[in-house]
């Protein structure tokens, strides 16, 4: 079979390509495209408007970076809620923690969850779990009507911040998440490449910061997104010299990138270059 190309485009400034065996999935949704290709490089891959969001290679990394860091720095996380997050991969990561007695996912789009149930059975393997609930519903709304301090953990697993995943950048938004979260309670949300203009980076940071008092970004490398280096950012609003890494449990999970060395140091090793562009 003869590969083509499927080439996404970064803010008309950059264009990557990768080689494609076979399209394996396509439709519409009420909110967006949806496509599962078959990629020479990273195996199957999900593209929803357009933009990769996860494929087979190398989304433990992301999932992990998401997953792991807030358990390991939250003092006794029992209660998560993950907002997006679709593909299943944060759901099976947070399992591998007993401590964690329950986990909600908030997705807006059932129809993602439909088509990565049929294509990345690893994915979501942890869908169907008695700890695990899934709402196909507004994020938004949801965390607006989630009781006051009710949420141990709120992980955001948006997409970029157009179409369907631009309310969860807001200031509202992330005020909304502070008042859902136990006191010393603590935000992941992905927040895009540090390669990214510095006002667009800073814009998010700003956001976050209306509800939030400590900020701690971190990154790593997922490959297939645009400029290759990530950004996730923890927030809380415990004073930041609360924030304690609880060592042991990593070193009882199975991860593909993420160490408990690493885990230790993560939220003090972002690079200049990014931390400068959040000031």
């Amino acid at each position: 079979m003869t590969p083509f190309w499927f080439t996404e485009n970064d803010l008309e400034e950059i264009q990557i390509s990768y080689a494609v065996d076979r399209v394996l999935h396509e439709s519409e949704s009420d909110f967006q495209t949806i496509k599962v290709v078959e990629s020479k490089a990273y195996g199957r891959m999900l593209i929803l408007d357009g933009v990769a969001q996860t494929t087979d290679q190398d989304e433990f990394v992301y999932h992990e970076m998401m997953a792991h860091v807030p358990v390991s720095y939250h003092p006794n996380p029992q209660k998560v809620l993950i907002i997006g997050g679709g593909d299943g991969g944060i759901v099976r990561e947070l399992l591998q923690h007993d401590c964690i007695q329950e986990i909600t996912l908030c997705e807006i789009d059932g129809k993602v969850v439909d088509v990565c149930k049929e294509f990345f059975p690893h994915h979501v393997s942890g869908l169907s779990h008695p700890k695990v609930r899934v709402h196909i519903a507004d994020g938004i709304a949801y965390v607006k009507e989630l009781p006051v301090s009710s949420m141990d953990i709120i992980l955001v697993d948006s997409s970029d911040p157009i179409g369907p995943g631009e309310g969860l950048f807001t200031a509202a938004f992330y005020r909304s998440v502070a008042r859902a979260l136990k006191p010393g309670g603590i935000l992941v949300a992905q927040t895009e490449s540090p390669w990214l203009p510095g006002a667009f980076l800073k814009g998010i940071a700003d956001n976050i910061r209306a509800g939030f008092q400590t900020l701690r970004p971190y990154t790593g490398p997922v490959p297939t997104y645009q400029r290759g280096l990530w950004s996730w950012t923890l927030a809380t609003n415990a004073p930041a010299d609360q924030l304690v890494c609880h060592k042991e449990r990593l070193e009882g999970i199975k991860t593909q990138y993420l160490t408990p060395a690493l885990g230790q140091v993560i939220l003090d090793i972002a690079p200049p270059f990014y931390l400068a562009k959040l000031t």
